[in-house]
């Protein structure tokens, strides 16, 4: 369930949508892609075909649209992560975050990444498939319960889940955002860790 205020998006200024491009808000954000971000280890060739293989078939330009705006946003959002302040609060049956900034331009991004995340989650349309972290959560979707509310200067989500074995998943998961906003690209190009006691449902 999704809780999301109106009229809060990327704000005025701010480049939308797909080509890639840089952009520039109102107070100096810069919006877009950073040119060669992948793993390390993984070379521009292998990105772009892993990429490609992701969309190809869907036969949905919407969603290749969706797809190429959603990492603008995330890139972004880690460009500027010294912007960004988090709180993470462990559940018994998961977590609860607040993610904020002092920047309006940088809130309005958090308005449009985090709801666009819960929405390719429960619709199984993934992301960061060399990351074993982020495909195991989408494996398990239909087991985490995630409720998004917009606040003036950010994000509340909580993530839940009866399961055990899914509330070791995601509070693993909340420590990587964590790690996203602390160290930015940084952590972008890493390989999230799995706790050891978690029981994987995909192979790897």
């Amino acid at each position: 369930m999704s809780k999301q205020n109106t009229g809060q998006g990327v704000p005025t200024g701010m480049r939308r949508g797909g080509g890639g491009g840089q952009g520039r808000g109102q107070g100096g954000i810069r919006f877009g892609n950073e040119p060669g971000m992948r793993p390390a280890g993984m070379g521009l060739a292998d990105e772009e075909a892993m990429e490609q293989r992701m969309l190809a078939g869907t036969g949905n330009t919407d969603k290749r649209a969706r797809h190429q705006h959603d990492q603008e946003v995330f890139h972004t959002l880690l460009r500027h992560h010294d912007q960004i302040q988090r709180e993470l609060t462990q559940l018994p049956d998961g977590i609860r975050s607040l993610t904020t900034s002092a920047n309006p331009e940088i809130v309005g991004l958090l308005h449009d990444h985090v709801p666009a995340m819960h929405h390719r989650l429960e619709e199984n349309f993934g992301l960061r498939f060399w990351d074993p972290a982020f495909p195991e959560i989408f494996a398990q979707r239909e087991k985490v319960r995630m409720e998004v509310t917009l606040v003036p200067n950010g994000v509340l989500v909580e993530e839940t889940s009866e399961d055990p074995n899914v509330v070791i998943l995601i509070q693993a998961h909340g420590a990587v955002i964590n790690l996203f906003v602390q160290r930015g690209f940084a952590q972008g190009q890493e390989v999230s860790p799995l706790p050891d006691n978690y029981q994987r449902v995909l192979g790897g």
